[in-house]
């Protein structure tokens, strides 16, 4: 397992120096802003694509072919992708948190750690937008399940503009009880939050499992 993950960030290794240069031009930007929470949006995107690359390298390469030649069990690889994506998220999430408090120390700001949700946030959509598409990528491959991503993106987010629209309109009525439903799951997201996300990773893993189980090369 450690050397599936090692050999993925080897080949993301690349990145660094672009990496490197975003860092510097948005981190400037957050603070001329005097903003973090751009930063921490853009930040959790770039780290969103490292792992959708580390597919792509693979596939390229070939990699699942000779992988399983190896004393390597199918259940092994999507294991250690899993393990990529929550450890990219993790130092997303610790780099963000990080840069946060030391910008808004620099700016002065009273609360040092106004914004700290953001990053929280952030985290939280990246490891649900792969509990969702790591089956499907497993399933079709990185290439052929581009198009899905966007619209694992983009689909909720026209649904819930109309849906706001037409409520503020006047045309539909949402229900009193997913209203109160709603302010509970806010009021208490920090719980809230990580047992979806669980249960989310969960399902992914399992179904991503069972597709790669039957999956030939």
């Amino acid at each position: 397992m450690l050397g599936l993950l090692l050999k993925d960030f080897i080949n993301l290794k690349r990145y660094t120096k672009i990496f490197g240069l975003f860092i510097f031009i948005y981190g400037f930007m957050a603070y001329t802003q005097k903003d973090a929470s751009s930063f921490t949006i853009i930040f959790a995107l770039l780290f969103t694509i490292l792992t959708m690359s580390s597919y792509a390298y693979d596939e390229v390469a070939k990699w699942d072919v000779y992988a399983l030649t190896m004393p390597i069990s199918r259940e092994e690889i999507v294991r250690s992708k899993y393990y990529l994506m929550l450890l990219l998220v993790a130092l997303s999430f610790a780099f963000s948190t990080v840069f946060t408090i030391v910008l808004n120390f620099i700016l002065g700001i009273a609360n040092i750690y106004l914004g700290l949700e953001a990053c929280y946030i952030a985290a939280s959509v990246i490891v649900l937008f792969y509990s969702i598409t790591l089956p499907i990528i497993t399933k079709l491959g990185i290439e052929k399940a581009r198009i899905i991503f966007f619209a694992v993106y983009m689909i909720p987010v026209v649904i819930g503009y109309f849906i706001k629209k037409a409520a503020n309109a006047g045309m539909i009525k949402i229900p009193t009880r997913l209203l109160e439903i709603s302010k509970i799951a806010i009021q208490y997201r920090f719980i809230v939050i990580p047992i979806v996300l669980l249960i989310a990773l969960w399902i992914s893993y399992e179904i991503a499992i069972r597709i790669y189980q039957k999956k030939e090369f």
